[in-house]
């Protein structure tokens, strides 16, 4: 018995999974799938789209004791340093995938335009934001005012009755956004960010300047 087999054959169980079930999501026969059951062995090559049956990160399959994920939905993009046209570019899928901790409901998921949040969000990044979350001094958030929608560092100054975003480096189109407390006609939306997935790890460029030589 491989180990895949052993976790799928007791996810199928406490989850009532019948074998045509599965079968038909990994588009292959009810004839094959029993092979596998008699034999007790699942090839590799199934793992990530069992994991994705089960909502489940890839080492669960292998690790019993790692979280559950959640399919997170992308909502469009946000800029750090490019100007967005259309607010529906750069989108590489439809959903994002994040641990599922029970706190997660709400989530969703922005695609990340240009480097000036590097290092921590790069271009084309996705970005989990979560709205119900309190925003204090020092997170990164995902906003929208007025015609402005991207990430930044959220700085509140209650002496100074402001509140700023800032990026980690400025662009002429990307600079410090402030905003007075008392301005009755901001229509000022933020959510946090809460997970950053990585995408480009062939990303030299943002290595060099996190080192200092970029």
């Amino acid at each position: 018995m491989n180990r895949l087999f052993e976790i799928t054959h007791k996810m199928m169980k406490q989850e009532n999974t019948k074998n045509i079930d599965l079968a038909s999501f990994l588009q292959i026969s009810p004839q094959v799938f029993g092979n596998w059951v008699a034999r007790e062995s699942i090839p590799e090559k199934y793992a990530s789209k069992i994991a994705e049956y089960y909502k489940r990160d890839l080492n669960f399959l292998y690790d019993e004791n790692a979280q559950p994920v959640k399919k997170i939905p992308i909502i469009g993009v946000a800029s750090c340093g490019k100007e967005i046209k259309d607010d529906k570019q750069c989108i590489s899928g439809g959903f994002a995938l994040c641990k599922n901790d029970g706190k997660s409901e709400n989530f969703y998921c922005v695609i990340a335009c240009g480097d000036n949040m590097s290092p921590e969000i790069e271009d084309g990044d996705e970005v989990i934001c979560d709205p119900n979350t309190k925003i204090e001094s020092g997170d990164i958030v995902h906003y929208k005012i007025e015609t402005e929608n991207a990430l930044k560092i959220y700085v509140k100054d209650d002496d100074a009755d402001i509140l700023q975003l800032i990026p980690y480096s400025s662009s002429v189109d990307f600079k410090t956004k402030t905003i007075r407390l008392d301005d009755k006609n901001a229509s000022f939306v933020a959510a946090k960010v809460v997970a950053v997935n990585k995408l480009n790890m062939k990303n030299t460029q943002a290595r060099l300047r996190l080192i200092g030589r970029g």
